[in-house]
């Protein structure tokens, strides 16, 4: 989902694919990863540590993914206690200058494993969009089912997400990084609803505070669902959210 704070930002040039890079959704965008989405769902999570030399032979594109990986095992592993720069550096196998040098600052890497996570979880979710019949329902529908597949239900995410939430109140850094990943997963909401809502001549007053309203939804029954599995079924969720589209329908955004 997206990151469950509605912060005001220009959404208005952001598409499904929204500029992001393509990338295994992290936290596991990681060496050993399962094959996932949004959530990236682990089979094992790799030490792979690294030779100071391997290291410095990669391009410094790979570098800076190879570190921000690493900060991702270490909030996986340790929450908000896993985060220091020297846990980071110790799990890349690195020094602490490598880790300056490729990053001016501890938020700008923490901000850029975030970066990582929000565009692969906007590539996953995109992509099984794209890949629907071309028509405003079925792409919808595969908007929804996708949010409730085992590829992005995922309980031991919660914990990284919850560290993501932290640092937003704190760094400057973070809560811009933050408010373009909603500013992006609203826009690729707000398209599906108008889509539909233009197809079925739906009358929606404000098509975006309708994309908030259902954004805000999907929200809240992903941290339901990763506090407590029991509360409801993944179905259950699909169900509720073809349920809050039926409202829209009967006008209750008119």
């Amino acid at each position: 989902m997206s990151l469950l704070n509605p912060m005001t930002a220009d959404h208005k040039n952001a598409g499904l694919d929204a500029g992001h890079q393509e990338c295994d959704f992290a936290p596991l965008a990681l060496e050993g990863r399962s094959v996932g989405g949004r959530h990236g769902r682990v089979t094992r999570l790799h030490d792979a540590r690294r030779s100071h030399g391997a290291f410095q032979r990669e391009p410094a594109v790979d570098r800076r993914r190879h570190l921000g990986e690493a900060a991702l095992r270490c909030i996986l592993k340790g929450g908000s206690a896993g985060i220091s720069v020297r846990q980071i550096a110790a799990e890349a196998g690195v020094s602490l200058g490598l880790i300056r040098y490729h990053f001016g600052s501890f938020d700008d890497l923490i901000a850029y494993a975030f970066d990582m996570t929000t565009d692969a979880f906007l590539h996953t979710i995109g992509a099984a969009v794209n890949r629907a019949a071309p028509n405003p329902q079925a792409r919808l529908d595969a908007f929804i089912e996708t949010s409730f597949s085992s590829l992005l239900l995922d309980r031991q995410v919660l914990g990284v997400w919850v560290v993501f939430w932290g640092l937003v109140l704190h760094s400057r850094r973070m809560a811009r990084a933050q408010a373009r990943e909603y500013s992006a997963y609203l826009a690729m909401v707000e398209n599906l609803l108008g889509d539909l809502a233009k197809a079925e001549a739906i009358p929606i007053r404000d098509i975006r505070l309708a994309s908030v309203g259902f954004t805000a939804l999907l929200d809240g029954l992903w941290l339901a669902w990763c506090l407590n599995p029991a509360s409801f079924r993944p179905e259950q969720g699909v169900s509720l959210c073809r349920m809050w589209i039926e409202g829209m329908r009967r006008g209750a955004y008119a």
